[in-house]
């Protein structure tokens, strides 16, 4: 299993440029076509300017992307879909990716700031595909190095593992790490580990396991504090459910430090 094509998300932000030049790495990585969807939330406000950056932004990534042997495709907008909303655009192109590479909200009002601020969370849910996110704040130059990935045992932990295996087949590290509340939990949580253990050096990957107990803490805290400990620079993780949103998914996708990959 591989990426062969590879969706990174630009706009009109100051982190758009890092972005691609993170995805431009990924596909550089992984062999992979990659694909540029440039959209704001109010395409049609100031159309000239719009098409001006659009058409800048573009020019700029060619270039870079011939000066790394990397396939480019710029992907314009379904014209059926061309007056919905951002998050049912980026949708659409995302079902065609075997990654998405977004950009968390930054803070605030206006301007940049402008994107919804649960878009990630909405992909995720909607996509069908695996979503790459990444900080509003903080150098990326590389993810996948180092990698955490939270489990708990169920169709969300399990899709974001399966969707990450071609970056942790090529991880420095992988970290298993899983959250009980109880100690009546400890067994099969050790026991989920030593599976998920197995599962993976199948794939050639040996992976560090970790089941903590928690208390007066919640989920998603305790887990963007052990990503800080170990000093990680990717997170995977299950995402929400339409039958059950996930609390720990929004605090994370909301307070994150690193680059956070979620499949629901």
């Amino acid at each position: 299993m591989n990426y062969r094509n590879l969706l990174v998300h630009l706009d009109q932000s100051e982190r758009s440029e890092d972005r691609f030049e993170l995805a431009l790495d990924l596909a550089g990585r992984f062999g992979a076509r990659l694909s540029l969807y440039y959209g704001t939330p109010f395409p049609f406000v100031g159309q000239e300017s719009e098409r001006r950056l659009r058409e800048e932004t573009l020019n700029r990534c060619r270039k870079r992307a011939d000066e790394v042997g990397v396939e480019l495709e710029w992907r314009d907008d379904a014209e059926p879909l061309v007056h919905q909303p951002l998050l049912a655009r980026l949708n659409y192109q995302a079902f065609f990716a075997d990654l998405t590479i977004v950009g968390q909200p930054a803070p605030g009002n206006g301007g940049e700031s402008a994107t919804p601020k649960d878009l990630p969370e909405r992909l995720i849910l909607t996509a069908g595909r695996p979503v790459l996110t990444i900080p509003y704040a903080g150098e990326f130059e590389r993810v996948g190095s180092r990698v955490m990935v939270a489990w708990r045992s169920g169709r969300a932990s399990s899709r974001a593992l399966l969707d990450a295996l071609p970056l942790l087949v090529g991880a420095e590290s992988v970290h298993l790490l899983s959250f009980v509340t109880s100690r009546g939990e400890l067994p099969l949580a050790g026991e989920a580990m030593k599976r998920l253990k197995t599962y993976l050096s199948a794939h050639g990957i040996e992976a560090e396991s970790e089941v903590r107990m928690i208390a007066n803490i919640g989920f998603g805290d305790a887990l963007l504090n052990r990503v800080t400990d170990e000093a990680v620079d990717l997170l995977v993780a299950g995402g929400p459910l339409p039958t059950a949103p996930g609390p720990m998914a929004t605090k994370v996708l909301r307070e994150m430090t690193v680059p956070v990959l979620m499949s629901s």
